[in-house]
């Protein structure tokens, strides 16, 4: 039975790829290289998100001596870009859905936790979600990853099984949480990462929108 889902949030319940491919490109100025397409930056996209400048070719240390300019130009750049950014398609009508059976949510994210609390605030679906698993600082992000140990221990902290939770996300890393922590784990396209990829890694689930996830939940909670 689903005790919990934990949604990531870049790409999965915000639908704000679009708005981090650009800001992407615009960092890339920065090492003067770029533009890319959006098929590139699904096909390399990865976190920490320094990862994915290095993807690309950028050389590691200059990577790593431009972090502090990388990080204020990714904000600068990104925040205001997502000011009237929705939910995916199907969002809110799961949440309350979930709300409604009794089902807990948690958004666990490589993102900046005030940034996304004000985005909840403003999408007015903050009452569906128990816990913001999130950094607090802007460069933790664009470092290291930090998502599946926030996770992992809320589970402990909940008395919640790995088993007992799903985890939804458009990238690779959810799928590589999810099946380190032993959880059912559901991959989300049109997100951050290529289809191609997302596959690859083998997800118990794949789906092209949150309305299929309402099946899912019925399936694992039998």
């Amino acid at each position: 039975m689903i005790k919990l889902v934990a949604f990531d949030w870049n790409g999965t319940l915000f639908s704000d790829t679009k708005a981090i491919y650009k800001t992407v490109n615009q960092v890339l100025k920065l090492f003067k290289f770029g533009p890319i397409g959006l098929s590139s930056f699904q096909k390399h996209f990865d976190v920490p998100i320094n990862k994915t400048y290095i993807r690309f070719g950028i050389p590691e240390n200059e990577v790593i001596a431009k972090s502090p300019q990388v990080a204020k130009t990714f904000h600068s750049y990104y925040e205001p870009r997502t000011a009237k950014t929705r939910t995916r398609a199907f969002a809110k009508e799961l949440l309350a859905w979930l709300n409604k059976n009794n089902i807990e949510c948690v958004i666990f994210s490589n993102h900046i936790d005030e940034p996304i609390k004000k985005q909840l605030k403003r999408l007015k679906i903050n009452k569906f979600f128990s816990k913001v698993l999130a950094n607090s600082h802007i460069e933790t992000s664009l470092k290291g990853r930090g998502k599946k140990d926030k996770l992992k221990n809320y589970l402990e902290s909940q008395n919640i099984l790995a088993k007992e939770t799903l985890l939804i996300g458009d990238t690779v890393e959810e799928i590589e949480i999810g099946k380190e922590l032993g959880a059912v784990t559901v991959a989300i396209t049109h997100g951050n990462c290529s289809t191609v990829r997302l596959k690859a890694k083998k997800p118990d689930y794949i789906v092209c929108s949150l309305k299929d996830v309402f099946g899912i939940i019925k399936k694992n909670s039998g």
